[in-house]
């Protein structure tokens, strides 16, 4: 090859660094949520929890609304009138899991006086960021669970029926612990092959009298709370995907987004696992 005189070579820098870098697809979002609120929560938390509201509602208006009521929690205990904060931000948590959110600008919170409450309102703009691929609709998992509401002693088992073969996964995701721990149930050292292309039970048959998923109460919590709502996430993949043991929630998501959404399936269950009670009490 000849050598190029220099100012050839100017040119072709000053064409490489004035050529339109290929841009992230992302749309611009914006969104309003709102929380009412009474003296057992502080302000603080009200706007943190108005905050996520907005996230989730312009995500919602980027991709459609994806979480079905079976996949929620039923958030049914609460003291009184007051509201349970704990369980709503676990819920929005949970609708947040799939969406990117790139940044957050023109972030504006208001309080408002509310027949004897107040409101945290929170408007925003989400530059949401627009996956370059769509989700494969013949890669699939069906997921059965053997329940919706375990005592604790009880046992977990699942059910997977993948419509083609895959890698599988499935962590638990326990929010009320304070590092939103999500850990690795499935693959595991006693039951290790992941790979599955036909209806399968975990843990699998083969494997059941070496381990099960026996449900354990957490002494941790106070003694008035009788149930808690733990999730369970199921993710095919069609390469195989090495997984941490446990993740931080937040870092659990980041990881999960890594994955192209024509390259995988995240299939997510909600249940409530119950104190056992003593003989002669029972659960409202």
């Amino acid at each position: 090859m000849k050598n190029l005189p220099d100012n050839a070579y100017l040119l072709i820098l000053a064409a490489f660094f004035l050529a339109p870098m290929s841009p992230l697809h992302a749309e611009v979002v914006s969104a309003r949520g709102e929380y009412l609120y009474g003296p057992e929560t502080s302000e603080a938390d009200a706007c943190r929890l108005a905050e996520e509201r907005a996230k989730a509602t312009a995500l919602s208006r980027v991709f459609g609304e994806s979480i079905s009521m079976e996949e929620q929690m039923s958030c049914r205990e609460t003291s009184g009138s007051k509201s349970d904060y704990g369980c709503e931000l676990n819920r929005v948590s949970w609708s947040l899991i799939e969406g990117d959110i790139r940044a957050v600008t023109a972030n504006q919170k208001v309080i408002e006086s509310r027949m004897g409450a107040k409101a945290c309102i929170v408007m925003l703009t989400a530059d949401i960021v627009i996956p370059g691929r769509k989700p494969d609709s013949n890669f699939d998992v069906k997921v059965n669970v053997n329940g919706k509401m375990f005592r604790a002693g009880e046992a977990l088992t699942l059910e997977l029926e993948p419509t083609v073969p895959m890698h599988v996964a499935i962590f638990n995701w326990v929010p009320y612990q304070s590092s939103n721990a999500v850990t690795q149930m499935f693959p595991n050292e006693m039951d290790p092959q992941n790979h599955i292309a036909k209806k399968t039970s975990i843990p699998t048959e083969h494997k059941r009298a070496a381990y099960n998923f026996t449900m354990i109460w957490p002494e941790s919590l106070p003694k008035s709370k009788s149930f808690v709502d733990e999730y369970l996430i199921v993710i095919g993949t069609k390469n195989p995907i090495k997984w941490l043991s446990s993740y931080d929630f937040a870092d659990f998501k980041s990881r999960l987004r890594e994955i192209p959404l024509d390259e995988r399936r995240v299939v997510k269950r909600g249940y409530q696992l119950i104190r056992k009670m003593d003989r002669g009490t029972s659960v409202q």
